[in-house]
């Protein structure tokens, strides 16, 4: 009698064990048969599925690198504003009027277009790591942070002027290389562009010791050092400027742009642009 009882429940066992794998062979199916195709879902982006790269998301014109030759824009078309709503600016204090003067200002709204240092003194020492007012929110960021954050298809670079007077070339191309290394490896597919320094009046006679010699000087180290890292030169200060020297007519102080002289060069910027032809 206890071997047949014995029996029958080895029976049921062996039948349970069958049962259970029909059971997860047929869900096996249900869930190949059902399933998204492979996708899943996971905070709203479907896993497995296709997604542009930033290169196909982008139309930008691939930015150059550098080959020991200094890439210059040559005129254009006037490309109008469109295309002046389409830089964002790095600058110091003699550009500050970028940023003060209300002339990027659109329907009233303030540019976050423009960067730069809290005082907007932003020394030519520093440039690789000082921190800037990330105009977006406020925060106080390094620039290559705000590049790889809004990722700009053209940033205009206007620095130099200020501490000029007390750095050597060696120093000064190390930091401006560094910068624009940083700012590159931040945002690969933005166009760096390069401005001159801004020089000063025939009569400036400011406490740093700042000369039309010693800007066009440092000019010839911005020139080496686009050519070094592939950074476009653009000589849109020559616009408020004659030999070397700024107008008094575009001088707020003897070295920082008025008004007129901030819109001289978004006009020359404008006649100068980033195109496929660049």
């Amino acid at each position: 009698m206890k071997s047949r009882t014995a029996a029958i429940k080895n029976i049921a066992w062996a039948l349970a064990i069958v049962l259970c794998l029909l059971a997860v062979f047929v869900g096996l199916l249900f869930a190949a048969f059902t399933r998204n195709k492979g996708e899943q879902f996971r905070g709203g982006v479907p896993l497995g599925a296709r997604t542009e790269t930033a290169e196909e998301k982008s139309d930008a014109l691939p930015a150059p690198v550098g080959d020991g030759s200094l890439i210059t824009l040559p005129e254009t078309a006037d490309a109008g504003e469109a295309y002046i709503d389409s830089l964002t600016f790095l600058c110091d204090s003699t550009m500050i009027g970028l940023r003060d003067f209300g002339l990027l200002t659109r329907d009233g709204a303030p540019t976050t277009h423009v960067w730069t240092t809290p005082t907007g003194v932003l020394a030519v020492a520093d440039i690789a790591e000082s921190k800037i007012v990330f105009p977006n929110d406020g925060s106080i960021i390094t620039a290559a942070n705000a590049a790889m954050i809004v990722q700009p298809p053209i940033l205009v670079i206007s620095l130099g002027n200020d501490g000029i007077a007390n750095i050597d070339e060696v120093d000064f191309v190390r930091n401006y290389e560094t910068l624009i290394r940083n700012l590159r490896s931040a945002s690969p597919q933005t166009w760096i562009v390069c401005l001159p320094l801004t020089s000063v009046t025939i009569d400036y006679n400011g406490s740093e010791g700042l000369t039309p010699a010693r800007c066009s000087q440092a000019n010839t180290w911005i020139q080496n050092v686009c050519a070094t890292t592939g950074a476009v030169y653009c000589d849109a200060l020559s616009a408020v400027q004659k030999d070397g020297v700024l107008l008094q007519e575009y001088s707020l102080d003897g070295r920082s742009l008025n008004p007129p002289g901030v819109e001289k060069v978004l006009a020359y910027l404008r006649t100068h642009a980033v195109t496929d032809q660049s």
